[in-house]
């Protein structure tokens, strides 16, 4: 049996880049798992590990529904590292600003740890930065294996590589099939452009009032507010290249503001924003409800999709990738990770990269609850561990998307401490444009002018 994912809550407020954020509440106390640890990863050896010491690996989650399965992971490992056992404490009870709170205070006061773990690239970027990590780069000279060549993509941090990705979550299209084939369209073809998206959308909109079905969702977050250069601006759309400067009057953004503002208020086919936040609408409750008919989400909801106690519905699931905006190549999606470190407090580094490197490799496999970033692996072997009945979920189309030949990850590089803070500023002056209570060519000059305030306050520029 499956375990069912929870998605953690991401990203809280950054503090200056040369402090971990830490003050505040939140939890004091911690569960925690020990357990021997799992089946050899093919990594380096370690000099404790050859001569039999016995070292205790201390790993710091906030995934509490988990423990079993990191259990079992660490009790595989031992198989061929005897000599190895691995604590995991819990902080945060699921939820990662909690989490964060209190490990970061725990850093900053030199207490032992050896694997912490951050739930999105920002988060990872801002400890990174302020020194809570070791850099990676000898472990992978030791092993003989650039991370480059065992792992879909490698983000760094000041030109090294501070965390080992996993757990990922990347975006695409949720589509309600038996609407598809009650409108007479086909599944999506990979290589779909936003421009059919609108299309199908209107074609799967159907009647007036409460009862309305729309044919698209937008939730309230971020995401959805610059969705459209994901396939066209390979990094975060907030900033440059070169994050001297916003990014808020690039030719792009705006066309996708704009293309949001009409599908929602001149076609009438999208889920007005107005209502998303008036009524503070749950887009699992609508999609599963048959309120609308496709949702741009991340695969953290695939483990839902046919959890029929919690959403019980009837219809398939079809999928499509997230679409190409005009003349971009297709194949190109947002992709969030976790990302696995070694604590600068760490007695161990060597042990505590190897399991590290075991579960984010093995380890996916064992724990089944998201895809593992390791390259060139086959992505429906972790969906289908996901899913009991793949009869609400149609399979085929998803395996086509997951194993997409022109797949590419965009996963975020250019994130600074106050990344959480600018993205929230975007939010609040979009608001006021889809609201209507604004003009687009103003929010984009408040959005320019206060966000390159915020750079010169919070970054030095």
């Amino acid at each position: 049996m499956k375990q069912r994912r929870v998605l953690a809550m991401l990203l809280t407020a950054a503090t200056a880049a040369s402090l971990l954020t830490g003050c505040g509440g939140g939890k004091t106390g911690s569960e925690t798992t020990t357990a021997a640890s799992g089946e050899s990863a093919g990594t380096g050896n370690s000099e404790d590990a050859s001569s039999g010491e016995q070292v205790n690996l201390r790993f710091v989650s906030w995934l509490t529904a988990y423990q079993d399965l990191d259990k079992k992971v660490a009790e595989a490992y031992m198989k061929e590292h005897p000599n190895v056992t691995v604590t995991f404490d819990y902080y945060g009870d699921m939820t990662a600003t909690e989490y964060y709170k209190k490990v970061d205070l725990m850093v900053m006061g030199g207490e032992e740890m050896d694997i912490l773990m951050t739930s999105a690239f920002p988060e990872h970027a801002q400890r990174a930065g302020s020194g809570a990590y070791l850099p990676l780069e000898e472990y992978f000279e030791k092993e003989g294996i650039k991370p480059e060549d065992a792992y879909a993509f490698v983000s760094k941090v000041d030109g090294k590589m501070y965390g080992i990705p996993g757990d990922l979550k990347s975006w695409f299209i949720l589509i309600n099939k038996n609407y598809l084939d009650e409108a007479g369209l086909p599944v999506p073809d990979l290589d779909w452009t936003w421009d059919d998206y609108r299309e199908y959308a209107n074609k799967l909109t159907q009647g007036e009032g409460a009862s309305k079905r729309y044919g698209s969702y937008f939730h309230s977050w971020d995401h959805y507010d610059y969705m459209g250069m994901w396939s066209n601006y390979p990094d975060n759309p907030m900033f440059n290249a070169d994050m001297t400067a916003v990014n808020f009057d690039h030719p792009m953004y705006k066309e996708w503001l704009q293309f949001r503002y009409a599908m929602e208020n001149e076609d009438n086919c999208q889920v007005p924003f107005a209502d998303v936040k008036s009524m503070n609408m749950n887009y699992r409750d609508k999609f599963f409800n048959g309120q609308i008919a496709m949702l741009p989400i991340g695969s953290f909801i695939v483990p839902e999709l046919d959890d029929q106690d919690k959403y019980p519905h009837e219809f398939v699931t079809t999928f499509a990738p997230i679409p190409a905006w005009k003349d971009a190549e297709p194949g190109t999606t947002y992709t969030e990770s976790h990302f696995y470190s070694i604590s600068k407090t760490s007695k161990h580094p060597q042990e505590a990269f190897d399991f590290i490197r075991f579960y984010t490799t093995e380890g996916m496999k064992i724990r089944g609850i998201s895809v593992s970033a390791e390259k060139g692996i086959d992505k429906m072997e972790f969906m289908e561990m996901q899913i009991d009945e793949p009869k609400y979920v149609d399979m085929e189309t998803l395996g086509k998307v997951m194993n997409n030949p022109a797949w590419k990850d965009n996963v975020y590089q250019n994130v600074p401490p106050y990344n959480k803070e600018m993205s929230q500023l975007m939010v609040d002056e979009c608001s006021k444009f889809l609201l209507g209570t604004d003009s687009l060519d103003n929010t984009i000059a408040s959005l320019v002018k206060n966000g390159t305030q915020m750079m010169k306050d919070k970054g030095g520029n």
